[in-house]
């Protein structure tokens, strides 16, 4: 005679949803990198991940909290970056960091999230492309905006001469140049010029722009 197994049966639901919010969230990063935020609805997630649409709002809540996770999976907010700008914070108590320090920062920290070897690693220059480029996506992760944040408060700190709105300008110069880089959309063959053997992965491309970024962010004060 067959008996019930209420543990047995609990386990087996708790698997199950295990499964779907795992699949939601793989349909979740592959639409939003495919289309970007504005043209993913949430009725194509639930579509793609085969799951009713109460099971996105039971897991994740809003279509914003669901890209907040897939943002933070990518950019695996864990607390390491904010503390290895914390940890550089500490080493300059008596003089501000120096501007290519900075940008060396910055380039080395998106370089190492476009070096992972896994998905995420391949997302991450997706979705960069996507947040800067395609209009309409106007979702910016919170974890990205405490660390742009960080590196505002560092330069207004090394360019103390600069008007904040002036290097908020410049800022956007600058996050908009690596990130038309990461994205891929290399131009460098329009140039005509460019030697077949020249490096132009970004990696190359990156290290070669830390002196031409400096350069722009320590100019003098437009008139």
């Amino acid at each position: 005679m067959l008996t019930e197994n209420p543990k047995s049966d609990r386990t087996a639901e708790a698997r199950t949803r295990g499964d779907a919010k795992e699949r939601i969230f793989a349909a979740a990063e592959k639409l939003f990198t495919e289309q970007g935020y504005a043209a993913t609805s949430m009725r194509m997630i639930a579509s793609a991940a085969g799951v009713p649409l109460a099971s996105i709002n039971y897991h994740f809540g809003s279509k914003r909290d669901l890209m907040e996770s897939v943002y933070q999976r990518v950019l695996g907010a864990d607390g390491t970056r904010s503390g290895y700008l914390a940890k550089l914070e500490r080493e300059a108590v008596e003089a501000p960091l120096s501007v290519t320090r900075i940008v060396e920062t910055f380039v080395e920290s998106t370089l190492r999230l476009s070096r992972k070897d896994t998905v995420s690693g391949a997302v991450f220059k997706q979705l960069i492309g996507r947040a800067y480029f395609e209009p309409g996506d106007d979702f910016i992760p919170e974890e990205y905006v405490r660390i742009m944040d960080w590196y505002r408060k560092a330069l207004m700190r090394a360019l103390p001469a600069l008007p904040e709105d002036e290097l908020l300008r410049r800022m956007y110069f600058f996050v908009g140049i690596v990130a038309y880089v990461m994205a891929g959309r290399d131009v460098m063959h329009l140039l005509g010029r460019c030697s077949p053997a020249s490096r132009n992965d970004p990696e190359s491309l990156l290290r070669a722009l830390v002196p031409f970024i400096v350069g722009g962010l320590e100019a003098p004060p437009s008139a």
